[in-house]
């Protein structure tokens, strides 16, 4: 490969269950943005990342090969969410593959509700988180050790401080948004996106959309089972639904086999914001938004 291989310009780097695959789908409907189909390449962090989730891209050709069809576009990037919790492997190789100018770009949500998301996201799809949300949080160090699932890593992955402040160090050009603000106002926060990306703003964006929307779970552990588990029965319905999007996002299963999550148990909630409570002011010092919201 030689040096007219197209490179991104920008890097969405997280955090996880923060809303980063709905500002993906909003980003790529601007006509002067690129970024891949495969959303998550994860490339910078192949090495810490390799079988411990489902896909991510380690051979350099084939990363590169990514944005071979983004020619003309002024802003080329990707989003790979574990650049946040690795990120001095990440900062290390993006600074060699792609230099300081790149744009790096950062969502973030309170702490202790995107661990709990988190939490409930992997238990609807991930058969192997089968425990209470405080017991899978007792096994985290376990988990880490024993080279699981990097997304069961919920308090891990809602630590920000460390990671931003060595981003900030070695970027000249780091925009931080929040989730809330997101959530509440996304065309507010994609105009700020766009002109972080030196992009014209009056672009038309549908944001009626919400994507890996979260707040569900199996109604019983017996229905859990039959539709996450390989047997006949799991079997039987990938066929019938083999050109949907997937039985658990199903419309169909969703409103039948599906509930509300529960709150979070108050107590764990208040064990939990302690747990944060210094990289959560550690961060509203590095970034001057006050957190203090995030600390109840």
């Amino acid at each position: 490969m030689g040096n007219d291989r197209i490179k991104p310009n920008f890097l969405l780097v997280g955090a996880g269950k923060s809303a980063t695959r709905s500002l993906y789908n909003y980003l790529i409907q601007h006509p002067d943005v690129f970024m891949p189909s495969l959303k998550e390449p994860q490339f910078f962090v192949a090495r810490q990342v390799a079988g411990r989730i489902q896909k991510w891209v380690e051979d350099e050709q084939a990363y590169f090969r990514l944005f071979a069809n983004a020619a003309g576009k002024k802003a080329i990037g990707e989003a790979s969410v574990m650049y946040l919790l690795f990120y001095e492997e990440a900062i290390k190789n993006i600074l060699h593959y792609l230099g300081p100018e790149v744009r790096i770009m950062m969502i973030l949500r309170h702490p202790v509700e995107r661990a709990y998301s988190a939490y409930n996201f992997v238990h609807l799809n991930n058969p192997a988180e089968r425990y209470s949300f405080e017991e899978a949080l007792q096994l985290e160090e376990e988990r880490w050790q024993k080279g699981e699932s990097l997304f069961m890593q919920y308090r891990r992955m809602s630590l920000y401080a460390d990671a931003v402040q060595a981003y900030l160090q070695h970027f000249p050009h780091v925009h931080i948004m929040w989730y809330d603000e997101f959530r509440q106002h996304p065309d507010k926060v994609l105009k700020g996106v766009f002109e972080f990306l030196g992009l014209r703003s009056d672009v038309v964006i549908d944001y009626s959309k919400v994507w890996n929307k979260g707040g569900r779970r199996w109604k019983n552990p017996l229905i859990r089972w039959l539709l996450m588990s390989d047997n006949v029965f799991k079997r039987i319905l990938k066929f019938f639904f083999r050109r949907r999007r997937g039985v658990r996002t199903h419309e169909f299963f969703t409103r039948n086999f599906m509930e509300q999550i529960e709150p979070m148990n108050p107590e764990t909630r208040r064990q939990l914001v302690d747990y944060f409570r210094a990289d959560v002011l550690r961060l509203q010092q590095l970034t001057g938004r006050d957190l203090s919201s995030w600390l109840q």
